[in-house]
């Protein structure tokens, strides 16, 4: 989570946050990052008022969403105000300082005089209006303004609009009024003031609603812009946030759009009640709505969510309401005050000591690969995926790798190494371009992973070296509109080994092989560090360098050691 940096030189410290995309374009001259001063080197004080500072710019961000949708447009009242209070703490501050030069026109002579006798005289737009106003004027004028709406937290007026003209003319009418008082206080007349309006709010200020009364969806959408905007857009940022986003619209559904200032504890005891009674499975549920779900569940007698999903569920509610409570909508966290999630996670480790198997047996691999798709007997009802039918599991069984990492390989990431052996290059550099978005698990999922013989047997090489060596290795494989290369594939593979192989298995379809990549290699006797570093397992009591797993002709003899699937299959004989 991000927290606030300190700066080497001065010691003070800071908030720094990426500007969001959608706001970026209207604020041209804030740059990459939204940076301001904690004006403190107390890292305690420093967590404070990094609090205020992040609900500072959340506000600040959101008046521009909504001044750009045309929600929120800033009125001449607003101008008439803004001018006002920056003349009056001008003001304030030459009676302080006795300078009243700075607003006046002083000649070499001694004498000085007011700026309307360098303007000339009339109305603030007829002198806007004026060719000889300058353009260097205009810019500090326009300096000026930006400075006062970034010192009240509120966004850039918008170009060319009619507020934009209103703060001018309002600003330089308040500039002239300004110079006058000025003359006056040079000449030890301290009688003049200032013409002030009757003071009001800003229209921005009475637009912004007591936190209390913001709801859980407007949170969320805080919390996910918080997210993405400290940890990245990433993919598995993107997945994450799509995670919540589903249980945030659970609790809805289930609890209505609550203001977070009314989710209590016992709100969050009602929620877990009702989440133990949602069915975990049953024909046409996914289209229903969650008060539907449960009607059929409870007529159907369907399986309902296990333990560990109904709590992580409520950590998923508990991350955003712990922002919440950062931001200060909330005074605590009711999930984790409830303690419901701890009580959870006792029950779901009592439940794991049963828990279902992970990875495929033998016996279950020979089934899978024995199966129409690996004779050429079947042919996919919908999504034609091309060879990654036949393939993608194969090396997915024989590689340990997960899923991604296969299905998003280039062709040229089938390599040859200088002493002859052929390897997978997982994940290898970003293309030159710098267009390669794919990411990785770990740091030591970026690796080269030796090919089993019997890959090479059944022809992959072949089938790589006539693929555009550019291109995907399994070009119908498209990502979906998160990224993932892999996630279509999956679920019609799920499909087809529950529809067609009839494979009765608690195994996950896809990540099986790897968990049975794992136990193929434990009962051949290969050393853990061998075959953690073929699956891009991190082993933090374990140093291991970059170019140690490199070394391709040990992964090789030890790859020869595991069952032959496919022979077992009869896919070789």
């Amino acid at each position: 989570m991000t927290q606030p940096f300190k700066d080497k030189r001065s010691g003070i410290y800071y908030i720094r946050r990426r500007v969001p995309k959608d706001v970026k374009p209207l604020f041209p001259d804030m740059g990459e990052f939204y940076k301001r001063s904690l004006q403190t080197s107390c890292p305690r004080e420093a967590k404070t008022r990094f609090v205020a500072e992040w609900a500072k710019s959340e506000e600040l961000f959101r008046l521009a969403r909504l001044q750009s949708q045309s929600d929120y447009q800033p009125t001449a009242l607003d101008a008439v105000q803004l001018a006002a209070r920056w003349a009056q703490e001008e003001l304030d501050t030459l009676e302080l300082s006795g300078e009243y030069e700075q607003f006046l026109i002083c000649f070499s002579d001694g004498s000085v005089e007011t700026l309307a006798s360098c303007f000339g005289s009339g109305k603030a737009r007829d002198l806007l209006r004026r060719k000889d106003f300058g353009e260097i004027r205009r810019t500090a004028l326009d300096g000026l303004i930006s400075g006062q709406l970034a010192h009240h937290n509120l966004p850039p007026a918008t170009p060319g609009s009619s507020f934009e003209a209103q703060l001018r003319e309002a600003f330089v009418a308040k500039q002239l009024e300004l110079s006058e008082v000025a003359l006056r206080r040079y000449n030890d007349d301290h009688a003049a003031t200032l013409s002030m309006p009757p003071a009001a709010p800003l229209s921005s200020e009475v637009a912004r609603s007591p936190r209390v009364e913001d709801k859980l969806s407007q949170v969320f959408d805080a919390w996910a812009r918080w997210t993405s905007d400290t940890d990245g857009d990433s993919r598995d940022v993107r997945k994450r946030i799509g995670e919540y986003r589903a249980t945030i619209n659970r609790f809805i559904e289930l609890l209505g759009d609550l203001p977070v200032g009314r989710i209590k504890r016992k709100t969050i005891e009602e929620f877990q009640s009702l989440l133990r009674r949602l069915p975990s499975k049953g024909e046409g549920i996914r289209a229903l709505s969650a008060p539907e779900q449960l009607a059929k569940a409870d007529a159907l007698d369907l399986p309902r969510l296990s333990t560990v999903t109904v709590k992580n569920r409520l950590m998923a509610l508990s991350a955003v309401l712990s922002y919440a409570v950062r931001m200060e909508y909330l005074g605590e966290n009711p999930v984790t005050a409830s303690g419901i999630t701890q009580q959870l996670a006792k029950a779901s480790n009592k439940a794991s000591r049963t828990a279902p198997r992970k990875s495929y047996t033998n016996n279950e691999l020979v089934q899978i690969f024995s199966s129409p798709v690996f004779r050429g007997e079947w042919s996919p009802p919908r999504a034609s995926f091309g060879k990654a039918w036949f393939w993608l599991p194969l090396l997915l069984c024989y590689s340990g790798a997960r899923r991604e990492e296969i299905a998003q390989m280039r062709a040229r990431e089938v390599r040859q190494s200088e002493d002859g052996i052929w390897y997978l290059d997982l994940m290898s550099t970003p293309d030159e371009d710098g267009n390669d978005e794919r990411t990785m698990k770990t740091i030591g999922s970026h690796r080269a992973v030796a090919l089993h013989p019997d890959l090479i047997e059944l022809g992959f090489l072949a089938y790589a070296a006539e693929l555009p060596q550019d291109g995907q290795l399994f070009p119908s494989l498209t990502p979906n509109p998160d990224g993932w290369y892999g996630h279509n594939f999956g679920k019609r593979w799920g499909e087809y080994l529950k529809k067609v192989v009839d494979l009765q298995s608690p195994v996950r379809p896809a990540h099986g092989f790897r968990h049975a990549f794992k136990t193929m290699c434990r009962e051949a006797g290969i050393p853990e560090e061998i075959h953690d570093a073929m699956t891009g397992h991190d082993n933090g009591s374990i140093s291991r360098k970059y170019g140690e797993r490199q070394l391709l002709h040990i992964q090789r003899d030890y790859l020869a050691r595991l069952p032959s699937i496919a022979r077992l299959a009869s896919l070789l004989f």
